[in-house]
């Protein structure tokens, strides 16, 4: 159990302290802690970190495949995979956010929302891993002889426990994230996050690489594992982790109601300019990964099996959980605003590296493509590593503290909206793409232009929201805004004070540098495969453009973080 005791704010010790044993205490609220008790706080929370993140890569990793062998159509896949997830992401997240700021009980106000549904989320699991079976018994029973098809039974009942495995788990996504701001210290929330990703990283990555390739032979056994995972890890790390104490939250003198709650919720997070260019960047972003249900089968169309896919991602996995070890240091060094902005754009430049395959004739031989992804990935790991790290804690340090679920869930509502549209429409781009491909079976590799552009998008509003926290003090005097400003003028004005104009940040420069380095060792591979081995002259020349573009792209990229920083 942690060592930790609960307190007045007012009585307990300032961090540094020691206690009546002569052990150095560290305060989050009224939880006090020892270094042995942050280390059992750390220790069930990345246990805790490592069942969910397990449990929720089973379903978006193995469910397309499924759907894809029932042969439904790539609407559907997106309908299910990405449309479902953002209705109830509109409607549940604001709602469950908004209420687990103001909630109060002796298990704090983010666990219940987890442990109450806990049961529901575990049966879904089990439901759609076994719904084989209950498709056959479900199509015996009551459509036998009738034109309806089995495989359409299957694909109505993993459609219905896919929504109901979302809509359970979105009180938990919904609330999750917001414990780590109630229960780890400030000044240990950077290393806290890095451990974090790095547990997230890598259980993701042993999935990927032990598992994934079981994923359509062993389908039922790998959902029952994750659910009975979840259900025993996930819910003893919910019982052994305290919540600090807040004192009652006060209505302001309004009887409470949903109207009530719905008008409070839009004037709080949407009446203020700077906010919108955060759940921008956010919406975008989500909007172009909705693509990646559609990831496997690009890797598919280049002549890769589920064997070679899943040790890509896991190698992808570890390499970035390696430097997750140290990139939660850097990120409280440079700060979690600073390193998203430096390193976001980078994004949108790989994406714009991939495009290159819609010109490409046929694929390349598998190991090929396995290693050159696997060079990309060593030069590109530490970048991954830091914007994984920075991205939660930039968040908490542009969103008011005490109404941090609120503003998260304000963000989720847009999130999903754009998601639920976008997966529909991510389906059609491809069937879109299915039909100007030759043969069809090249129509994934268009995902990289859906992703090149939503990925700019919202890269400028990195950009943008980077500039008005400059102006609003930064990291020496930043206050989240609770009143409208003309953003206009905020950006059209110098910083606050020459101090807070920070100058380049030559370091975070130079590991962008590697990215570009990663790239060019990509396309030089295929540049001189197919120039000399394989004699295909136009994919050499492809190759051989895009490498002369990221040369040329290179020198770009500091200037761009220069104009961003200017004064």
């Amino acid at each position: 159990m942690m060592s930790l005791k609960r307190s007045a704010v007012s009585d307990a010790p300032p961090d540094g302290c020691r206690n009546e044993k002569g052990e150095s205490v560290f305060r989050c609220g009224n939880l006090v802690y020892t270094r042995k008790g942050l280390v059992f706080l750390f220790a069930w929370m990345l246990w805790g970190d490592f069942c969910f993140t397990l449990m929720e890569a089973v379903v978006p990793s193995i469910l397309p495949l499924k759907l894809k062998s029932l042969e439904s159509a790539n609407w559907l896949i997106g309908a299910i995979m990405s449309t479902l997830p953002g209705i109830f992401n509109t409607t549940v997240c604001p709602w469950v956010s908004f209420k687990s700021d103001r909630y109060r009980s002796k298990w704090g106000r983010r666990i219940p929302f987890i442990l109450y549904t806990m049961p529901f989320l575990t049966v879904s699991l089990i439901m759609i891993g076994c719904s084989d079976s209950l498709g056959a018994w479900v199509h015996g029973a009551f459509f036998q002889g009738s034109g309806v098809r089995q495989a359409s039974v299957i694909i109505i009942l993993l459609a219905v426990f896919a929504g109901s495995f979302d809509l359970f788990n979105m009180f938990v996504g919904s609330v999750y994230a917001y414990l780590f701001n109630d229960v780890v210290p400030e000044q240990f929330m950077g290393r806290f996050m890095g451990y974090f990703r790095l547990v997230g990283v890598a259980s993701g990555a042993g999935f990927n690489f032990f598992v994934f390739k079981y994923a359509e032979s062993h389908m039922r056994e790998i959902y029952l594992g994750a659910a009975l995972l979840y259900f025993a890890g996930f819910g003893l790390m919910c019982l052994k982790v305290k919540e600090r104490e807040y004192p009652p939250f006060l209505n302001e003198g309004r009887a409470p109601g949903l109207l009530d709650d719905i008008r409070t919720f839009a004037r709080e997070c949407y009446s203020i300019s700077f906010y919108w260019n955060i759940f921008l960047d956010n919406v975008c972003g989500a909007v172009g990964q909705c693509m990646l249900s559609f990831l496997v089968f690009f890797y598919m169309s280049v002549g890769l099996n589920l064997d070679l896919i899943g040790k890509i991602t896991a190698i992808s996995g570890v390499l970035t959980a390696v430097c997750l070890a140290f990139a939660g240091s850097f990120v409280d060094k440079w700060h979690p605003v600073r390193v998203s902005v430096y390193l976001v754009p980078l994004t949108s430049v790989a994406t714009l590296n991939w495009c290159a395959w819609l010109w490409i004739e046929g694929a390349p031989p598998p190991m090929l493509f396995f290693w050159a992804m696997v060079t990309f990935c060593v030069f590109n790991s530490f970048s991954i590593a830091l914007i994984v790290a920075a991205s939660m804690p930039r968040t908490m340090a542009l969103f008011p503290h005490e109404r941090y679920g609120q503003f998260c869930g304000a963000q989720a509502l847009l999130r999903s909206g754009g998601t639920m549209f976008g997966g529909v429409l991510a389906g059609l781009f491809i069937d879109f793409a299915r039909g100007i491909s030759p043969g069809g079976h090249d129509a994934y590799r268009f995902i990289y232009v859906w992703q090149l552009v939503f990925g700019a998008a919202s890269a400028f509003f990195y950009c943008r929201s980077y500039r008005a926290w400059k102006r609003l003090g930064a990291e020496r005097g930043y206050v989240p805004p609770s009143k409208r400003f003309s953003m206009r003028e905020l950006l059209a004005r110098p910083p606050m004070t020459p101090a807070d104009s920070v100058c380049f940040n030559h370091s975070l420069a130079g590991i962008g540098g590697l990215v570009f380095f990663g790239l060019l060792i990509f396309d030089l591979v295929f540049a001189v495969y197919y120039g000399f081995f394989n004699h295909q002259v136009r994919n050499a020349v492809v190759f051989s453009v895009q490498a002369a573009l990221i040369l040329a792209l290179a020198p770009m990229y500091p200037r761009l973080l220069r104009f961003i920083e200017r004064d």
